[in-house]
């Protein structure tokens, strides 16, 4: 089994970035900026951006056609503008049923067991979010921590290490 690892890619390495959320939901909509803002400004060759409401079982052919893949979402349970990259592993097992609550280790086990490969590196980008109410705006909380996100994302596919936590600027 591949195991996630930190290198420098090669121009060779393909890597997705699969940008999640739901732009209608205020601070949820973090990993379409993310998303867009990545897709505009690209930092290496080889990389396809999705932007996805929600990790759907359809992700595991491009998953698996990745050397790198980093998934990008607001967390609801981590304080509002924490920017956090959390490397990943395959989960021991899936969800009974593979309808709409696939999170990114499930997504690697479906992946895995499909095409009997994953990426070597696979890590999840996640910054906090403090308003969910119906809105296409970012709190200001969040709006500040993108750059910070974004760095982490481009360290990421770069194959650089990242800082695992970024608490919000005070």
């Amino acid at each position: 089994m591949a195991t996630p690892t930190s290198h420098r890619t090669s121009h060779t390495e393909r890597a997705l970035l699969l940008a999640c959320g739901n732009c209608f939901r205020g601070d949820d909509g973090v990993g379409w900026r993310i998303g867009s803002a990545v897709e505009q400004q690209p930092p290496r060759t080889g990389l396809t951006v999705v932007m996805t409401q929600q990790l759907l079982p359809e992700h595991a052919e491009a998953i698996s056609s990745a050397d790198i893949v980093v998934f990008v979402d607001c967390s609801a349970i981590s304080t509002a503008g924490t920017v956090s990259t959390i490397p990943i592993q395959p989960s021991e097992t899936l969800p009974r049923i593979l309808t709409h609550h696939l999170d990114p280790a499930s997504l690697l086990r479906l992946t895995l067991n499909l095409y009997e490969r994953i990426p070597s590196t696979a890590v999840v980008i996640t910054v906090g979010g403090e308003s969910f109410g119906l809105t296409d705006h970012l709190s200001k909380t969040v709006k500040a921590a993108v750059p910070r996100a974004l760095e982490a994302v481009r360290c990421a596919l770069l194959g650089n290490d990242a800082a695992t936590s970024l608490p919000h600027a005070s």
